[in-house]
Formats: structure tokens, sequence, C-alpha cells
């Protein structure tokens, strides 16, 4: 958190704020996942709080009042930037916030103030297929040089459609072209910093499929190992689940759903996805040196992260705060603090 960026908006507010540093007694995820600093403005006391790298705006919303009950003061979210829905369900929910673009809500101040955005290309979402292979670049590009016969052959898709999809990348300036070739405008580490929050969980319905009907259909189907019992091979988190947690693609699931015995209480889970999970190996000498050693049939981590990042059981998200600092290592650069 820059301490005195916030303190020239507030400046620019005409407030005159004291900001300083606290130690808080909190448990250790809330320490690596968040900055804090004490607030002192109009005889009234906050505390700021601010992600140490982005995620989910729920899942911070939701700490952030988890924090406001363990220390009982009134919590300030500070943000680089809100896009204008962001602004919206703050409001909504009546969350103080402000950014580094002089937007802010301190309705114990009672003081609003928001700046309408230009509306951009990157505000627009991305389409399934768009999230699979934007994902197949961040995991299995080795340098900024795209190779897009090898993009084609793991994406599936032909090469004038992944020609289509760079061109969109490009107009959101994730990617440029030189010399007829794509390359990457950034670092690998920095553009997942800058797209996760774009990336949507792929998850659009789960299912429970019997051990019979799991038997006879894992020879025609790709079955990819998913949830918490990929988490588990991952990290330190017991599995203790008598049955599988797989991931299909819907339109996989939509070919075989009729011949599947309806309603399960009791079997394999199964996650129906937006698009097809991707095909990747973690016997690699990265995942091997952070002491992974793994030849199951898994989801990619990526897409396992965006499957769980918003879970609020402090064990899972303790795990899914490893699993990101292992993508971070392996798209080029530690990030563990």
């Amino acid at each position: 958190m820059d301490l005195s960026k916030v303190n020239t908006i507030l400046q620019a507010f005409c407030f005159a704020a004291n900001i300083s540093p606290v130690n808080l007694d909190l448990p250790i995820i809330f320490q690596r996942r968040y900055d804090f600093a004490n607030l002192v403005v109009a005889d009234q006391e906050f505390l700021l709080m601010a992600e140490k790298r982005s995620g989910s705006l729920n899942n911070f919303v939701k700490q952030s009042q988890a924090v406001q009950r363990l220390t009982n003061q009134n919590v300030i979210l500070v943000f680089r930037q809100l896009a204008d829905d962001e602004k919206k369900k703050l409001l909504h929910a009546r969350v103080s916030y402000l950014d580094y673009q002089e937007n802010a809500y301190l309705p114990k101040l009672g003081f609003l103030y928001s700046k309408i955005s230009d509306t951009k290309q990157n505000e627009r979402e991305l389409t399934p297929t768009e999230q699979r292979v934007l994902i197949i670049l961040l995991l299995f590009v080795s340098d900024l040089v795209i190779d897009i016969n090898k993009i084609s052959q793991l994406s599936g898709l032909s090469v004038p459609s992944l020609y289509r999809i760079f061109k969109s990348y490009k107009e959101r300036g994730w990617l440029i072209n030189h010399r007829k070739s794509y390359h990457l405008a950034k670092t690998k580490t920095d553009l997942f910093d800058e797209v996760k929050n774009f990336l949507k969980n792929p998850i659009t319905k789960v299912v429970i499929i019997s051990d019979e009907d799991f038997q006879r259909l894992k020879t025609n189907l790709d079955f990819k190992i998913s949830h918490f019992e990929a988490l588990s091979y991952l990290g330190m988190l017991a599995n203790t689940e008598s049955y599988g947690q797989y991931a299909l693609s819907k339109k996989q699931y939509k070919k075989i759903g009729k011949t599947i015995k309806q309603p399960i209480f009791q079997g394999h889970r199964i996650e129906l996805w937006t698009y097809d999970p991707i095909v990747f190996g973690y016997n690699s000498d990265y995942w091997t040196q952070l002491g992974v050693e793994t030849n199951y049939n898994m989801v990619d981590p990526i897409s396992l992260y965006l499957t769980l990042k918003d879970n609020d059981d402090p064990r899972i998200m303790e795990e899914v705060e490893e699993l990101e600092e292992k993508i971070y290592t392996i798209l080029g650069e530690d990030y563990a603090s």
C-alpha cells in the first residue's frame, strides 16, 4: 500500500489525515495477503486495508468484514483502480473504499466521489475460448515469441482462429505484432497479474455420478482431477473423500448426460466447465523443485486457482494462496513474500 499516495488523495479531498503503520494480532493468512495502516481523520480512526496482490473483489470484501470483527475498527479498502461496476458493488454493500484514481466512498465521513471511467476494450469479458487460449499462452509460451503452430496444437484451434483471438489480445495491450509474428507485450508474471481479474471461474454446474457410471464412461472421456483432490496433490491439504473429484467441459457432458442415472446423492463430483480442461503435465522440473511429484491427470493450476479462489474456508484459502505462489513461480518470478 502506497501510504503517501493515500495521504495525497485525502488531501485532495481537503481532509487533514494522519496515516501510520500498525501491527495487528491477526491470523497469519491475513498478514500474508494484506497490508494494513492506521488512519485518523476528522477525529475518527479507521483501518486501511489493501491487497498485496489483487484477487477476487467478493473475497476481499468478506475478509475485510472478518478483519473488522476481529479488530473492532472501521475498515477502508484501498485499491489501485476500481472499475465502475466494482464501485457500484461496493456502494450497494456500503463498503468504504478509496483508490489511487481519486475515487472514494467514506460514509462515516459523509463523503462520496466517483470519476466516470472511460470505456475500455479491457472491460469486455473474455469468452471461454479466449480465456482458455490465454491460460495456454501463460503456461506454455517459453519466451516472449509465440509459436502459433504449437498453440494451435495445444488449443485444438485453427491458426486463423488464433489470429482473430490474438488480435483482440493486441487491442488489450497483452500482445504485440512484430515481423509477422506475435509476442507477449510483458512478462508472464506481469501479464497474469493484470489479467487474472478478467479470468472467470469456469465451473457452470456440479453434478454427482455413480461409480458405476464413472467406470463405464472413463475409458471414453478425459476426466481430469479437480477441486480439493487436485489441491491436495499440490499442497498440504488432506483429501478424505471416498469418491473422486473431476472436471469435464459442459459440451463433453452434454453428449453423455442422458445416459447417467439421476438423481444421485453420493458419488463422484463432476464439475462442468465452460471450456475443455487444458492438458497440463505436473512432472516437469518446475514442479519437482516445488515439491510436487505427481503424474496424475489433473486440471491446469491456473484454472484450478480460478475455481477455488473465492472459497472462504481458512484451510482452503491458505492452500489456494500457496497455489498462487506456485503459479507465479512457474511463470518466471518468485513472488513469495
